[in-house]
């Protein structure tokens, strides 16, 4: 079987970015202007400050597991046992986390572009192209993410850039008008988007070169920029009321976006961006869920991210699920997540330090 070319530091920026950054602008924004509305971009940029002290625990895991693949770490340190309720525990999160991106994304695509459209329709439409990404495998995706990042990196500028005449960034003061509450509560939901961090330990076996800790912090720095830009320019341009009251505030700064008195209604170029994250993440989820089953034959493996694809389909159609979904993303989201990913860390970092030894040196 020929080696597969393992990943330079770069890729795992490219795919990092498009991966959580999706996240970051579609669900991650609305919610933090929703429980925070001005003092939302003071509590976002806390966070990240925060978080730079929290990805040392990333670096220590990383460390001390020689970057090896976690689940066989977990297997050969803890026995089959422990092992399978790890995959099982990680796979699940990762399915419920594609479904929600699959449904936001299917969603806001319905109600701006294609109303008439089927969800089925666009949801297989999707997860077709993904299912052939993710089948390929991880260097496909990190090829990919190399192509679509600049251009999604160049058109997040273009809008920042080109609505600079209607911002007005007094509009991020005063602060604490309501007291600290609204500020604690941003930090919990940049908390929850952050922490996806982890998902470096599912690619460190694929990495080319050992991840030092500077490389992670420099990932946290610009993982925060991609949150905490759009989030003031929302404040900026549409007012901290009406930021808080917009579904997709990311995607509405496109429509105010004209290049030259010629050019107008290019709120299109979003698609573009919301779509290359999408693609990366849903394709990157299902790697990792294949990945975790072991399965390494392209047959198996097509045919098990087959069947997840399916079943990401088909269950958010059911009328109950699609309710729990949105519910989940417009309030549960966050602290769940962050719950649910910090203990996850911590009991990785608990496991790795008692079963491993510092390297001398």
């Amino acid at each position: 079987m020929a080696t597969i070319k393992k990943l330079s530091l770069i890729d795992v920026y490219f795919i990092m970015l498009l991966s959580l950054g999706i996240t970051n602008h579609v669900t991650l924004i609305p919610l933090i202007l929703q429980t925070s509305g001005r003092d939302a971009w003071m509590g976002t940029l806390l966070t990240m400050i925060l978080h730079l002290g929290w990805v040392y625990i990333l670096y220590f895991i990383m460390k001390r597991t020689d970057q090896q693949s976690i689940v066989t770490w977990f297997k050969d340190h803890f026995g089959p046992v422990v092992g399978w309720i790890f995959i099982i525990m990680t796979t699940l999160y990762f399915f419920w986390m594609t479904m929600v991106i699959l449904r936001e994304t299917t969603t806001w695509i319905g109600v701006t572009y294609l109303p008439q459209t089927p969800k089925i329709v666009v949801s297989l439409s999707i997860m077709l192209l993904c299912v052939y990404v993710a089948n390929n495998g991880l260097r496909s995706i990190a090829i990919i993410s190399g192509i679509l990042l600049p251009i999604v990196w160049v058109l997040g500028h273009l809008v920042a850039v080109s609505n600079l005449k209607y911002k007005d960034y007094s509009l991020l003061t005063p602060l604490f008008v309501d007291g600290y509450t609204p500020l604690f509560n941003s930090m919990i939901v940049a908390g929850g988007g952050f922490m996806e961090m982890i998902l470096l330990i599912f690619l460190q076996h694929h990495m080319k070169r050992t991840m030092r800790y500077l490389h992670i912090v420099i990932l946290a720095v610009l993982l925060g920029g991609l949150t905490l830009g759009p989030l003031m320019g929302a404040i900026a341009n549409f007012g901290p009321t009406p930021a808080m009251e917009s579904r997709y505030p990311a995607y509405e700064q496109w429509m105010l976006v004209t290049l030259t008195k010629y050019i107008s209604h290019v709120d299109f170029l979003a698609l573009y961006q919301w779509l290359s994250g999408a693609l990366i993440r849903i394709s990157l989820f299902l790697f990792i869920i294949a990945e975790g089953f072991s399965m390494k034959l392209s047959k198996r493996r097509l045919w098990s991210i087959l069947a997840t694809s399916v079943i990401l389909c088909v269950v958010p159609l059911i009328p109950i699920i699609d309710r729990q979904l949105e519910l989940f993303v417009l309030g549960a989201y966050s602290l769940e997540t962050l719950g649910f990913l910090s203990v996850l860390t911590l009991c990785i970092a608990i496991a790795v330090r008692l079963k491993t030894k510092p390297k001398g040196g």
